[in-house]
């Protein structure tokens, strides 16, 4: 795991400042997870009120979205991939080669995640707890994710995306609702995260519509629909569940200079090392 030291949550500016005035003191200690059933919180406009702490039901996502077996360094993990219908990750070939290199002990110093730079989509959503936020006119998700704190803005004015020259790590997010479901579109995304620690794969073609839908006053069903042509053959979705807590969030950091960091950078000068020394055997 990666070291990590107690700080402050990144200022966001006016934005937060707004933001704190909405959210509702929590106890510091921890408290068990609300009751799972009560009715569909309600803001004063009749959206549902979807603010508060949750927990994303996906243990072992940041491990690989399909179903798979424990190799090294990954868990197993029964899969979140719900379409296609069998459960796998419809990778062109070029894309399954490249996973398949990204598994190597040697390619974990190139997940962007162990240099502490944000998530992407969708891996935000399934990597730790986060909070929900209301202000007039946007969404906004806050993450303790593995890579220390982050945050996503959602516009609800109907806004259009940003140029296409812009490219993020986390996108560019516009929603709106249909009924009770929040339906946001992320596009704008910049191709340099990984999806989890296996390495499965997103470009700068990525987009990602997520669906937010609560079924009670404590559980939201989550579904996330990516479609990325320079990766995949077709577009594919995963769901689960998000489930409230009575947790808040905590103020934790991701040190790039961090022990992992550098027993990964070992690994990987190791593997170059041994691979130049075997005359027609390339490194990376």
């Amino acid at each position: 795991m990666r070291a990590r030291t107690a700080r402050s949550l990144l200022p966001l500016a006016a934005v937060l400042a707004a933001l704190l005035s909405l959210t509702p003191a929590v106890a510091a200690a921890q408290t068990p997870t609300a009751a799972a059933t009560s009715p569909i919180r309600r803001m004063a406009d009749g959206k549902p009120d979807l603010q508060g702490y949750f927990n994303p039901q996906a243990p072992g996502a940041n491990f690989g979205l399909e179903v798979h077996t424990a190799e090294f360094g990954i868990p197993a993990g029964k899969g979140f991939i719900v379409d296609p219908s069998d459960g796998k990750l419809p990778m062109q070939e070029w894309a399954k080669a490249e996973k398949q290199s990204r598994v190597r002990p040697e390619r974990g110093y190139d997940d962007p995640a162990a240099h502490c730079f944000p998530n992407g989509l969708p891996r935000s959503m399934y990597t730790g707890g986060f909070q929900i936020l209301q202000p007039p006119g946007y969404v906004v998700l806050l993450f303790q994710g593995d890579t220390g704190p982050s945050y996503r803005i959602i516009a609800l004015d109907g806004r259009p995306h940003a140029p296409e020259r812009v490219h993020l790590w986390q996108g560019d997010s516009v929603g709106h609702w249909e009924g009770d479901t929040l339906v946001v579109e992320t596009t704008n995304l910049n191709g340099k995260a990984w999806l989890n620690q296996a390495g499965e794969i997103v470009s700068y073609q990525e987009k990602v519509v997520e669906r937010l839908t609560p079924i009670d006053g404590n559980t939201i069903n989550y579904r996330a629909t990516i479609t990325d042509p320079v990766v995949y053959t077709r577009p594919w979705s995963i769901a689960y569940s998000l489930t409230r807590s009575q947790d808040e969030l905590l103020e934790v950091a991701c040190r790039e200079d961090n022990d992992d960091l550098e027993h990964l950078k070992q690994v990987k000068e190791a593997a170059a090392k041994d691979a130049s020394a075997q005359p027609g055997r390339q490194g990376r």
